[in-house]
């Protein structure tokens, strides 16, 4: 019976470190640098979305969100400028059924059943904006996120709006 139950936990565990993380954001930047100062931004070539849809909701997105925190998009010189990165690649998920004990014997009932395990392939996108210093050309602001991705184009616009708006929620950051 010991070594069921030890069983049990190892695919417990194995299940729980194969399940994808669900949305996290995380911002870093430059406490030396006052971000107060940047009135304008524009855009540089990074590493885009494999589908141009996608790419496009993404700078939508961040435009929207310099938008409202008082920057304007300019096609010159610019005080920042904004370099983005999508990537995304498959993690795998086990899924296990039944493990393998189908209840206590009472009168008769219960017993050993078969435990399925089963792999599956889950998307996970990763996206990353830069935010360079126009003079310096130095990256002062990085945001990244991660999260599954749906086969829906419309949820992952969603999340893209939803991911996107969390990085900037805190912009300009405070020293």
């Amino acid at each position: 019976m010991r070594k069921v139950w030890l069983y049990v936990v190892a695919i417990t565990v194995a299940t729980l470190a194969a399940l994808p993380a669900s949305a996290k954001v995380t911002v870093d930047f430059d406490k030396s640098v006052n971000f107060s100062t940047y009135k304008t931004y524009a855009w540089r070539s990074g590493t885009p979305a494999k589908d141009p849809l996608m790419q496009k909701r993404i700078q939508n997105a961040v435009e929207a969100e310099l938008t409202a925190k008082g920057l304007t998009k300019t096609d010159g010189a610019a005080d920042l400028y904004v370099v983005t990165h999508a990537s995304s690649k498959n993690e795998k998920q086990i899924d296990v059924n039944n493990l393998g004990y189908a209840g206590y014997r009472w009168h008769g009932w219960g017993g050993w059943g078969p435990t399925t395990v089963n792999m599956y392939e889950i998307p996970v996108g990763t996206l990353v904006v830069d935010l360079l210093a126009g003079k310096s050309n130095e990256l002062v602001w990085r945001g990244v996120a991660t999260e599954t991705l749906s086969d829906n184009p419309q949820k992952v616009a969603k999340l893209i709006n939803k991911v996107v708006t969390k990085m900037f929620k805190k912009f300009p950051p405070e020293k």
